[in-house]
């Protein structure tokens, strides 16, 4: 994800104002599966795409097994998956 920075510097010689920010939204989510599917359809697409079926399923294990430890249960059991944003507001000149 490109820095918030990165856009102001865009827009700004074009604009009268320009505000930039991150967040970070907090997904509660059931277990480590649960966060592989979500990124499943996105962000690991073009990773699982070119793979054969035997390929993804051993990524897939592999990638689950990180996501469980780099994810670790809450007190409740359910895991968060910080999902950032970027948000940008111009107001052009003139």
């Amino acid at each position: 994800m490109l820095e918030p920075a990165y856009f102001y510097d865009l827009l700004a010689p074009h604009a009268a104002e320009v505000d930039v920010w991150r967040t970070a939204y907090h997904h509660r989510m059931a277990d480590a599966a649960a966060i592989v599917e979500w990124v499943s359809a996105t962000g690991l697409r073009p990773f699982l795409d070119p793979l054969t079926a035997t390929e993804k399923a051993g990524f897939l294990a592999a990638y689950t097994a990180g996501i469980e430890s780099g994810y670790p249960p809450r007190s409740d059991g359910k895991r968060l998956l910080a999902f950032p944003r970027v948000f940008i507001v111009a107001r052009r000149a003139g």
